[in-house]
């Protein structure tokens, strides 16, 4: 496993270098683990936290990624994903409800609203479709991460070229791999100018570039550097965020003990 993923960022760094989608090979195993890892990560594995609409945020999170669905036309700074999710897992064979398909923004227009409506129908039969398609919203998150590098590199110089292609292949194994997909899932890209506070972004791109030229364990590296742009954007919030630290703190450090099945 570690040769063939190895294999594929050369290629990428090579001819490909800008390709629409950069692949990326796991078996169903490491994705089954993968979508556990990341349940736990975002959810607890509970099936309860798989709609959930977090205190002083303008939307819910739902599924395996917690993804945003914004309650309006308006969207606000941060990447929506969930609407792409519904369209990818119908695409995909997934029998989805009828207001579900239909529906053009989240149907709860605040949290309490959210929450009053938590045991309903729509929300009841959301967490059921959502607990059945784990593999399927694993399969999306991997499809982020594969269109998501082409985009960092697009969007950088050619010296940040050279140190993100250097970071990405000190974490070509299996468990670096499985660190990329949860962290561009957890705090995406970086590279959407309206996920900035005071011009800092958080995403993958930032961490890649924080990380020092030369260390002896990668992954150890990136928690570390994931918590300083974290820690960066926290103090540059618009509002406070301080209660949300420590939780990421945990996260990004814990990728240095992650051992990935081959």
């Amino acid at each position: 496993m570690s040769r063939i993923i190895s294999f594929i960022f050369i290629t990428l760094f090579s001819s490909s270098l800008f390709a629409n989608v950069y692949p990326i090979n796991l078996s169903a195993d490491q994705t089954q683990q993968l979508g556990q890892l990341i349940w736990k990560n975002e959810g607890q594995n509970k099936v309860e936290h798989l709609t959930t609409w977090n205190q002083q945020e303008d939307f819910p999170s739902l599924g395996l990624g917690h993804f945003i669905w914004y309650p309006t036309s308006e969207k606000g700074p941060f990447k929506e994903q969930f609407p792409a999710l519904v369209d990818f897992m119908s695409e995909n064979g997934a029998v989805l409800p009828t207001w579900l398909t239909e529906a053009k923004v989240a149907p709860w227009q605040s949290r309490e609203q959210f929450y009053a409506a938590f045991e309903g129908p729509q929300l009841t039969e959301l967490r059921l479709l959502l607990s059945q398609q784990l593999q399927l919203q694993t399969r999306f998150i991997i499809l982020r991460l594969e269109r998501a590098i082409p985009l960092i590199l697009e969007s950088s110089t050619a010296l940040e070229q050279q140190v993100i292609e250097q970071q990405l292949k000190q974490l070509a194994t299996p468990e670096g791999v499985f660190t990329l997909l949860d962290y561009v899932n957890f705090k995406g890209e970086g590279v959407n100018p309206k996920e900035r506070y005071q011009g800092d972004g958080w995403g993958l791109k930032q961490v890649l570039l924080t990380m020092p030229i030369h260390y002896d364990n990668p992954l150890r590296s990136f928690g570390f550097a994931a918590d300083e742009v974290l820690t960066r954007r926290v103090k540059n919030a618009p509002r406070d965020e301080q209660r949300w630290l420590k939780g990421w703190r945990v996260r990004v450090h814990a990728y240095q003990d992650l051992k990935i099945i081959d």
